[in-house]
């Protein structure tokens, strides 16, 4: 059955900054065992249930992504939309009355009118300087906007139709991987807080598996093994990047 995300959010405390999942005593006392934690430090069960808060606010949020598929669909809908209202309008702006609506110059001004080549005689950017009156009359300020409009237009297309291949990537419905690695991360940050312990390699390490492994489950039943082993490997290398880096 496929979850929803009000399956995701069931429990969940939202009526606060930071959304919460209260852990029940039972599940604390095994956090406590596991991870080391002393069982009066409120704190932590505060950070590790608003950790868990914000995971299923995450999966939850991924359960209403739109689909890469759609996505890609979406802006292929809108480059041919913009194509079309660019094609549409350079048509109509040949019309002397839809040009005069559009510029806002006098009605005997026309695309046609010897006062458009009065800017070429001004030089670039000197028609701005031009008195007002002479301005009014030219509709210069309308005339730039149309130009702006019509080519930001023209190429809009094509900037749609390359995000649709450089920005978008094919991902697997639901909620992704990446929430799960979060967790783990800041599960393993809250223990080190109040324990000075922290994942390791060692094979000796079992506490550490068992204890993310808990609250991952507690998170969401439905995280694999595969996922948190891949979770914890990563912010062991993550931690390694950074303490080489500060050496």
């Amino acid at each position: 059955m496929r979850k929803r995300p009000a399956d995701l959010l069931a429990g969940v405390d939202q009526d606060r900054p930071f959304p919460r999942f209260p852990l029940t005593d039972e599940q604390w006392e095994i956090i406590v065992k596991l991870s080391g934690i002393p069982k009066k430090a409120e704190e932590a069960r505060h950070h590790i249930e608003t950790t868990i808060g914000i995971f299923r606010q995450f999966q939850a949020g991924d359960l209403d992504q739109v689909s890469s598929a759609k996505i890609r669909e979406e802006l292929e809908s809108l480059a041919d939309a913009a194509q079309n209202l660019h094609d549409r309008l350079s048509k109509l702006a040949k019309v002397r009355d839809a040009y005069t609506a559009l510029t806002g110059a006098p009605s005997l001004h026309s695309p046609y009118s010897p006062l458009d080549r009065l800017t070429d005689f001004a030089g670039p950017h000197q028609s701005e300087h031009l008195p007002s009156s002479v301005q009014s009359m030219m509709g210069l300020d309308g005339q730039r906007r149309l130009s702006q409009v019509l080519d930001v237009l023209l190429r809009l297309p094509k900037w749609l139709l390359v995000a649709k291949y450089r920005g978008v990537e094919a991902k697997k419905g639901g909620p992704q991987a990446g929430n799960v690695y979060w967790l783990v991360g800041n599960l393993d940050g809250i223990r080190e807080q109040f324990t000075g312990k922290k994942i390791t390699r060692s094979y000796k390490d079992d506490l550490s598996k068992k204890y993310i492994t808990y609250v991952c489950r507690i998170a969401d039943p439905d995280i694999g093994d595969g996922t948190i082993d891949k979770a914890m490997r990563s912010r062991i290398k993550r931690r390694d990047r950074i303490r080489r880096s500060v050496d």
